[in-house]
């Protein structure tokens, strides 16, 4: 028996019930540790506990203020005996134009003053303690139960019921318990201790311990933890740092250049229109490469020097300076490229993209990308195929596959899928490719430069067993403490 226990039940011997409040005080204890020993006791058939529902009545902000200065009737039948105008007693009553209608009504209806010609008020000498105002005075000694109010008194309390601000009622549970065998009690006589003290080591006798029960159950507690999606990010972040990538970062707000142009994505191509990229309204960025934005001009005009024919339409200087919140972490990718032309280099990019898709199971219109770029002068097809192997495998999937497939700014290109076993089919979950001259060559590179990217959230739904891209951003407390260690 605990501790505990053993104290609600010493003192039970001697009162044999008494209510939880009552033993608190008289053990010393907090009423949750009572409650909590009350449960227990209860569990080993040893106490019986009978709880009851009172409804107390307590007064309100009005009541407080008619059982110190009396009710309105009251107080206009007082101010009646000093004036003799209807104005005047209005006036000096203070009080508003509906309390005072309500009160001087009241106070006639019950024969304490009377109206006469224009206005003049005539006072009756008797009036008599009203059964509302004894009800007051015992409230404001103390609350009642409703079945402690007299009998005398229970029309005054539906009186005043009705009356809104005069009284408020409050259920407040009762709990009883009863011994149901009343035990030995010599054993609890020895104290016990639980907390064991330098002074009490000093004391130099023997301590009695009380035991404690090492299985038994203890609360479940929720400690702020990382949002499983931040989990995935830094376990991927882990990954490709373990394989010799450096993180980049940059703004979410790019330049159409960065974004389109440097990417040698035409500037007529259905994804710079608003249809699906979310450009900032009156913001453009000024471009200060001349050399640059000339380079890249002519390639998309007739392909410059990359033995292409480019897109043969006139570009426009103004288009490329349009601000947009980045369609990909690829304008981060191409910026660095482009700072740091002849240098071999394993850069990836984590970060926030945003695309103007309707929001459902399996598009989000913001959304996490993760994006790894190689320039290194023997940069191959083959290389980029075992690099993406190796970054999947490292997540968990170990069947991957890949497909030739089209992307505006590299060739070849790959799109790369893995295998669910729980869905029991091949996802896709990226694109992948060499980046073409029509990128690399305007921008200094004389590197080849490998890149992939995917979107975080779809294989974050896949390691959580969950069909519902929604579901990862819902604040939904109760998926989040069971989802918490899934990644």
């Amino acid at each position: 028996m605990h501790w505990l226990e053993k104290k609600v039940v010493a003192y039970l011997a001697k009162n044999n019930q008494a209510h939880i409040e009552d033993i608190a005080a008289g053990t010393g204890e907090s009423i949750d540790q009572v409650r909590r020993a009350v449960e227990w006791l209860r569990e080993k058939h040893l106490v019986s506990i009978n709880v009851s529902v009172k409804r107390m009545i307590y007064l309100d902000d009005k009541g407080k203020k008619a059982a110190e200065f009396g009710l309105p009737e009251r107080r206009i039948y007082s101010l009646a005996k000093h004036v003799t105008g209807l104005e005047d007693l209005r006036n000096l009553s203070g009080m508003s134009e509906f309390e005072f209608n309500a009160a001087l009504g009241r106070a006639k209806k019950l024969g304490w003053i009377e109206i006469k010609g224009k206005g003049e008020v005539l006072v009756n000498s008797d009036a008599k303690e009203l059964p509302e105002e004894r009800l007051l005075n015992l409230l404001s000694k103390a609350p009642l139960a409703e079945e402690e109010i007299p009998k005398d008194l229970t029309e005054a309390y539906a009186g005043l019921l009705k009356r809104p601000g005069y009284i408020e009622t409050k259920e407040s549970k009762e709990v009883l318990v009863t011994l149901l065998k009343k035990p030995d009690i010599s054993e609890f006589e020895q104290k016990e201790y639980t907390v064991i003290t330098p002074e009490l080591i000093k004391q130099g006798y023997e301590l009695h311990l009380a035991p404690l029960d090492v299985v038994s159950p203890v609360p479940v507690l929720f400690p702020g933890r990382l949002h499983p999606v931040t989990n995935f990010i830094n376990e991927v972040r882990e990954i490709l740092i373990s394989m010799g990538f450096i993180e980049i970062t940059g703004p979410i707000v790019q330049p159409s250049f960065w974004t389109f142009d440097a990417l040698f994505t035409p500037q007529d191509h259905p994804a710079r229109e608003m249809q699906d990229s979310l450009y900032l309204a009156g913001l453009k960025s000024k471009l200060l490469n001349n050399d640059l934005i000339q380079r890249i001009s002519q390639t998309h005009e007739n392909g410059w020097k990359t033995g292409s024919k480019g897109w043969r339409y006139k570009w426009s200087l103004d288009e490329a300076e349009k601000c947009v919140l980045r369609t990909h972490t690829t304008a981060i990718s191409a910026r660095y490229l482009a700072e740091n032309p002849e240098k071999e280099s394993r850069v990836f990019c984590i970060g926030k993209v945003f695309r103007n898709e309707n929001l459902d199971a399996t598009h989000l219109f913001e959304f996490t990308q993760i994006e790894a770029v190689i320039s290194e002068k023997d940069a191959t097809a083959r290389k980029l195929l075992g690099y993406m192997q190796t970054f999947y495998s490292s997540l968990g999937f170990d069947q991957v596959r890949f497909r030739p497939t089209y992307f505006p700014y590299t060739e070849p290109s790959f799109e790369p899928s893995i295998y669910s076993k729980e869905l029991n089919q091949w996802l896709e979950v990226g694109g992948s490719g060499v980046f073409r001259p029509e990128v690399t060559r305007p921008l200094g590179i004389s590197n080849n430069v490998l890149a992939w990217g995917f979107g975080l959230e779809r294989i974050a739904l896949l390691r959580l067993k969950e069909d519902d891209l929604r579901k990862l951003y819902s604040n939904n407390l109760s998926w989040l403490r069971g989802k918490i260690e899934c990644l």
